[in-house]
């Protein structure tokens, strides 16, 4: 693997560097297979980051796919330079998921601003390249993919966070 950029501009990073493990989670705001992962290893993810366990590299990347086409939208809302409000932002959407899939492309924008009081990122296209970039670089294919201590894990090999702490 190439390596990813942890620049803030283009991920949501938490933790401390000196963390006995990383972890470069890249995901989607839309995708059911990501909320299936997030949703019951969310605590664990932020408890082990409290413990000085972890360091995270939160990465969202607007895959060309029907399905995603909302998430990808909600994905350019996340606003790299606020990052603890970005971190609601993402949890909430994980959280009402549903809604945000059974909705028409074009009304996402006024239900993300409307539900969630968030804004477009300025910077969104310019984040969207960067993670292009880097998921053809590393040959990311699947949604979602977690790269812990520099081991890549997508489909059947994602596992609880626990297994791999």
């Amino acid at each position: 693997m190439s390596g990813f950029s942890d620049s803030d501009a283009t991920t949501i990073n938490l933790g401390q560097p000196q963390a006995p493990h990383t972890l470069t989670a890249i995901l989607n705001l839309g995708c059911e297979d990501t909320q299936d992962w997030w949703l019951p290893n969310v605590d664990e993810l932020f408890q082990a980051v409290d413990d000085g366990q972890l360091q995270v590299h939160l990465k969202f990347w607007n895959k060309i796919k029907e399905p995603l086409r909302n998430g990808n939208i909600a994905n350019g809302y996340i606003d790299y330079q606020q990052p603890e409000q970005a971190l609601t932002y993402i949890e909430a959407v994980f959280q009402g998921q549903d809604d945000l899939r059974g909705l028409a492309n074009a009304a996402v924008p006024a239900y993300l601003e409307q539900t969630y009081g968030v804004k477009p990122y300025a910077a969104a296209a310019a984040v969207k390249q960067q993670i292009d970039q880097e998921v053809a670089a590393n040959g990311i294919t699947s949604l979602p993919t977690l790269i812990f201590d520099g081991k890549m894990r997508f489909d059947e090999q994602l596992v609880p966070l626990s297994q791999l702490l």
